[in-house]
């Protein structure tokens, strides 16, 4: 009896030590308690009990609990092991990627993915939320309901918007229907329908106020509508002091197999009642715009773009912004099958607005066989073939006739590729272009050009490794490999049978000419490696390249010869990379006769810290007698965690006037940043306050539609 009691003693002190959730785990496997799933639900606790009849576990004291990647912490559960439902009362907090919840008590079903919570917060990136009943309805949506959203996390938000119901899907959008929009405790908006995609970083409602000399005083507005992802837009109201009210909607649009696109329309009566200053009587103004775009069987796709405006200058002083990119919308409709072979396009090229300069193409079919190789020879085959019906039309206001002619042109080209010496790569090519033309400038009809080239390219390619100082100038190198390529181009090509002085001008086709002449550059480059993931990858630290051509007499006729032979510019292009934090490009081309520039550019992009960012940019350019020469300069500096800087400044070198300077004040509120700009342009006062919220940074409360794009230091930012 003795050796009975002392067993039992020796497995209770045994058991006594084993971890709660060993024990349960040991019951599980003799029971069969969760065991019809891959992932079974772990419970961590003080103290954990199994009550294998019940087919429940019940855990007190620091629970917690995991199944896959749902993550439980509470002070008191009930799980129950064949609906994997559980009950969790007391500080309780349940997380998955994306999203977490937090109440005095929560109701979730494990295997479901799905649950209440009372009183609950919840947290699913990037908003914030709250309500008196919290239920996740999916793996990935929850619903809210008499409750609140926001992107502030503090316990009393600077914003928050509240309503009735509020859905909530990961990754993907949020819904709320008759909501306030609140800052601090006033309320601001109502809003029947508030749907907040979180693809797209853009928020429901965007206004800038600001100050411009040709506008005045004036408030930009856009209103974000969004019934899908494949149909949303915005509704613009805007109000300029001295041009008046104006407004329009851009509608985007997917089809799905139908195809996609957006359509824009804007419309203002330009001096009409409402405007402040009137300068004239009023003036309709407008524009409209439709782009489609449909995937079409057997690697096509359709493209058309239509342009309609009320007068040339619409878009230039009303929407700068795409004057800058394109100040010429295009009319055409395009179908283009790219095979890995070649290339087919139908094009029809049409104008729809009269006071525009455009050459019409009505319509242009075209053939372009890529470069490729012919058997199982070193030959290859290039050929581009066009039909096309061209009109040129002048502005109607300039009394121009139109240029017509019909225009059949074919290029082909036969090339070799060999490599000599291992080392030098040789590709001979012969060429020939010949073009029909209905008529000529002469209105003389029925002519055929004849063009004729041939040539050879030779290029090579040397490197050495070098063993350097890793520390050398602290830049961390891995050796350092040099490189040099250098390679020429021969082209002869005879003089066309027609002269480009007798064909209209319809593009660089027309206005070939007789050449002969090299074409040479040589490349050198030093490299280095550098770590990148788990593996060492190449890094170039510097790049040289030097580029020009030497161009032959051209012989009038077998006797004479016009002109003398020469080379031409000199162009240079320099790239350094020594270190991540430091960048420098320049472009020079330089007159090898007169030895003169006639063009450069040098831009230095250097970040010292994360709190100061600096970039210089200079950019020369002469043209006959007319040169510019200008700098620019971009800094930005983190005074501390609320207060940051931006300045941008260019000045004029030859005038010695500052065309430009921009001035950005910027400060944190929390989950807002508050931009204030002012800018001088041209004797022309701007100014603008920006609201942007932290969450959707990409556009701010304030459309970014400024009355104009700055160019950036030298040539690029």
């Amino acid at each position: 009896m003795k050796s009975i009691i002392r067993l039992a003693l020796i497995l209770s002190i045994i058991f006594s030590q084993v971890p709660a959730t060993l024990l349960y785990a040991f019951q599980d496997d003799l029971f069969g308690g969760i065991t019809d799933s891959k992932d079974p639900v772990i419970v961590k606790g003080d103290k954990v009990e199994y009550f294998h009849d019940q087919k429940k576990i019940t855990g007190t004291g620091n629970v917690s609990i995991s199944y896959g990647e749902v993550k439980l912490a509470c002070d008191k559960i009930t799980v129950y092991t064949d609906t994997k439902e559980a009950i969790c009362e007391g500080n309780v907090t349940i997380s998955q990627p994306g999203a977490s919840m937090r109440g005095d008590k929560i109701n979730y079903n494990f295997l479901e993915k799905k649950g209440y919570a009372l009183e609950s917060q919840i947290r699913a990136k990037p908003f914030y939320g709250g309500a008196g009943l919290v239920e996740q309805t999916g793996e990935k949506s929850f619903k809210l309901e008499e409750g609140y959203i926001t992107t502030c996390d503090l316990d009393n938000p600077h914003y928050r918007i509240e309503a009735k119901e509020i859905q909530l899907f990961l990754d993907e959008k949020v819904l709320a229907k008759h909501i306030v929009f609140y800052v601090g405790r006033v309320p601001i908006l109502y809003l029947p329908i508030y749907m907040q995609p979180l693809a797209g970083k853009f928020p429901e409602v965007t206004a800038v106020p600001g100050r411009t000399g040709d506008w005045g005083y004036y408030v930009l507005t856009a209103w974000r509508y969004f019934f899908s992802e494949d149909s949303k837009g915005f509704i613009n109201v805007d109000y300029r002091e001295k041009k008046g009210l104006a407004g329009g909607i851009d509608y985007q649009y997917d089809a799905k197999a139908l195809g996609k696109g957006i359509a824009r329309f804007y419309y203002t009566r330009e001096n009409d009642d409402l405007t402040f200053s009137k300068k004239g009587p009023a003036d309709d103004r407008w524009r409209i715009q439709y782009r489609h775009e449909i995937q079409l069987p057997e690697d096509t796709v359709g493209i058309w773009e239509l342009n309609k405006l009320s007068d040339k200058n619409i878009i230039k002083n009303y929407l700068y912004r795409e004057y800058e990119e394109d100040p010429n919308p295009d009319n055409y409709v395009m179908v283009q099958t790219a095979k890995p072979n070649y290339v087919l396009t139908l094009l029809a090229r049409m104008r729809m607005n009269d006071f525009l300069n455009v050459t019409q193409r009505l319509p242009e079919i075209q053939l372009q066989v890529n470069n490729q190789r012919l058997w199982n020879t070193n030959f290859y085959y290039l050929s581009e073939s066009a039909m096309t019906n061209f009109a040129k039309m002048y502005p109607d206001d300039e009394n121009l006739p139109s240029e017509k002619s019909l225009r059949l042109d074919t290029f082909q080209k036969l090339s070799y590729a060999a490599k000599l010496f291992n080392l030098l790569y040789v590709t001979p090519f012969i060429a020939t272009r010949q073009t029909y033309y209905s008529r000529n400038k002469w209105k003389d009809p029925s002519r055929v050009r004849g063009i004729y080239e041939g040539g050879v390219e030779l290029s090579a390619r040397f490197y050495r490794i070098f063993d350097a100082p890793r520390d050398f100038l602290g830049m961390n190198l891995n050796k350092l490999r040099h490189i040099i390529s250098p390679s020429v181009r021969f082209l002869h090509r005879h003089q066309p049978s027609i002269s480009p002085s007798n064909l209209y001008q319809f593009d660089a086709i027309d206005a070939i000419e007789y050449y002969n002449g090299f074409q040479m550059s040589l490349e050198t480059k030093l490299q280095t490696k550098r770590p990148e993931g788990d593996s060492m990858k190449a890094a170039d630290l510097a790049r040289l390249v030097v580029s020009t051509e030497y161009t032959f007499r051209q012989k009038e006729n077998f006797f004479q010869s016009k002109g003398t032979a020469k080379f031409g510019d000199i162009d240079f292009k320099l790239d350094l990379w020594p270190y991540e934090w430091l960048y420098l490009e320049g472009i020079m081309r330089l007159d090898s006769k007169q030895c003169d520039l006639n063009f450069a550019t040098t831009d230095v992009y250097v970040n010292f810290t994360d709190k100061f960012t600096l970039g210089i940019g200079q950019r020369y350019e002469r043209i006959e007698n007319e040169t510019t020469n200008q700098f620019t300069g971009e800094m930005y500096y983190n005074i501390n965690d609320d207060w940051k800087v931006k300045v941008y400044q260019r000045f004029d070198v030859i005038t010695t006037k500052w065309l430009e300077q921009e001035y950005t004040l910027t400060k944190d509120l929390h989950c807002w940043l508050a931009e204030l700009t002012f800018d001088i342009r041209n004797r022309d006062y701007t100014a603008w306050l920006v609201f942007r919220l932290k969450a959707f940074p990409e556009l701010p409360i304030g459309l970014l539609k400024t009355t104009y794009r700055r160019p950036s230091p030298g040539h690029k930012r």
